[in-house]
């Protein structure tokens, strides 16, 4: 998989992105998207994400929409 992001901050909480995303599969041909969105960081540690993504060609989806959540645990190992 191959990305290229750029992205925004906007205060200390929000930021947009846009996003290239390439995946190479083994067994059919790859597929392109743009991915763009927005984010909200709950924590410093914890962003909420909204993205939205269309297919560029015929082996990946028309669209996406979705909704993601992560959380970042320093000092673990």
């Amino acid at each position: 998989m191959t990305t290229f992001v750029l992205a925004r901050e906007f205060g200390e909480r929000c930021f947009l992105f846009v996003e290239f995303v390439g995946d190479y599969h083994l067994n059919s041909g790859p597929s392109y998207l743009i991915n763009s969105g927005a984010g909200f960081r709950v924590t410093p540690k914890q962003p909420i994400d909204f993205p939205l993504a269309f297919g560029l060609n015929e082996n990946a989806p028309a669209y996406i929409l979705g909704v993601g959540s992560s959380f970042r645990i320093d000092g673990l190992f």
